[in-house]
């Protein structure tokens, strides 16, 4: 009886090494079907996000999967995944028409800023209505791309912009050297130090980013692994974009 239990322990050993071994060569396989991952994927994002907030991570995707050509078009335009100007747009507005799919990136935070010597340079501001009096930074009316980038009626009917570009980051450069006060997202008005909110409570709004895929490249292995990254950054960059108030 003993014999037979050291026998039937033997070949539960053998079992368990060939099981061992096979999972070793799978997960080799996977390995190296996840380093043989490549071709072009082109991100087509907002030019704040894309910049400020993409850019400097992407390079964790290309130490992932070294084979992918990743392209950031970070323009202020809204991308047509039809016409195949980008795998993957980071959008605005969820997309209600088309063979597109989408999902909820996250709600971001926006408030007016304005630098330091512009603030000490200028009267104080305690109301909505004392913006009338300051110069406004914007978007040039006629190409806002977006309905939901025209917020300034939003901060006060009084205040019409008197420096205006079609891109955010230019807006912000501008607030930022003095020129004056800009409403910014959170998360793109913190890498700049220069810049302070001004009346945060009163001045509070909240936007959506979006991602969206066409339906024909949602299983695509190199889009399905881009995507997802740019979903799990923002996961885990959860409290840039929704600061506590």
């Amino acid at each position: 009886a003993a014999e037979c239990h050291v026998f039937a322990g033997e070949r539960l050993l053998l079992h368990a090494e060939r099981m061992e071994s096979s999972a070793a060569r799978m997960q080799s396989e996977i390995a190296g079907e996840n380093m043989a991952l490549g071709g072009a994927v082109r991100v087509g994002a907002p030019d704040g996000f894309g910049t400020i907030f993409l850019a400097p991570r992407i390079g964790g995707l290309n130490r992932l999967y070294p084979e992918l050509d990743l392209q950031i078009v970070a323009m202020p335009r809204i991308f047509s995944l039809s016409k195949r100007e980008a795998d993957i747009a980071i959008g605005l507005a969820r997309p209600t028409e088309g063979r597109l799919v989408s999902r909820k990136l996250t709600d971001y935070r926006l408030h007016l800023y304005a630098s330091r010597s512009y603030l000490r340079g200028h009267g104080p501001i305690e109301s909505p209505g004392d913006l009338s009096g300051h110069v406004v930074i914007g978007y040039i009316p006629d190409l806002i791309y977006s309905p939901e980038l025209d917020y300034l009626p939003q901060v006060s009917s009084q205040i019409k912009p008197r420096l205006t570009s079609s891109n955010l980051v230019a807006q912000m450069r501008a607030a930022s050297a003095g020129a004056g006060l800009c409403v910014l997202p959170d998360f793109m008005a913190v890498e700049d130090s220069n810049l302070e909110p001004v009346l945060p409570v009163e001045i509070d709004l909240v936007r959506t980013f979006w991602l969206i895929l066409h339906a024909d490249l949602r299983d695509t292995a190199r889009v399905r692994a881009v995507a997802d990254f740019i979903a799990a950054e923002v996961e885990g960059a959860r409290g840039l974009f929704m600061p506590a108030t």
